[in-house]
């Protein structure tokens, strides 16, 4: 009971601390200053602009891995994540195979900074099927159908969002 006195006590002297007494009208309080800021400003976006390009990334990504063609991954993705789908995707060329699979993203916006954006994903994918490019048979099993935890970093740089770090941490069930 004492310590809810002093905590309540503590809170009236922080709110009559942080306020103007004359600007004070009708019990409303209004604080004095400003807090500074870590971080820059947000690029003016919509969360629905964050979440499309994400979306838009998985589309890009699926027809790359389809067809073997990665000269749009650079529109969706940039840094080490372009890098490494271009890589696979040109291994992939040189053993004669292509990807066909079909993820379905579930992203969530986390938090929106100055230039980035971090989602977290619960990704669910059937495939990847691998096929012969010249015979289109398909080579190996079925792939079992998988839901997987995702954190993407998008970055804002030349007018677009684009997916610049994916990780998927060692206990991807969600």
């Amino acid at each position: 009971m004492r310590g809810m006195v002093y905590a309540a006590l503590a809170l009236c002297l922080a709110a009559s601390a942080c306020t103007d007494r004359t600007a004070a009208r009708g019990g409303v309080l209004n604080p004095v200053g400003t807090v500074p800021s870590r971080f820059a400003a947000a690029p003016p976006t919509a969360p629905e602009d964050v979440l499309t390009r994400y979306r838009r990334f998985h589309e890009v990504a699926e027809k790359a891995l389809a067809t073997g063609d990665a000269s749009q991954i650079p529109t969706v993705a940039t840094g080490a994540v372009a890098a490494h789908l271009q890589k696979e995707i040109a291994r992939d060329r040189r053993k004669g195979v292509v990807l066909r699979g079909h993820a379905v993203p579930h992203p969530h916006l986390a938090a929106v900074r100055a230039g980035s954006a971090q989602l977290v994903d619960c990704l669910a994918a059937a495939g990847p099927y691998t096929f012969r490019r010249g015979t289109g048979k398909r080579v190996g099993g079925a792939p079992r159908p998988h839901r997987s935890l995702v954190y993407a970093t998008m970055s804002h740089a030349d007018g677009t969002w684009k997916v610049a770090e994916l990780a998927t941490p060692k206990d991807s069930r969600c």
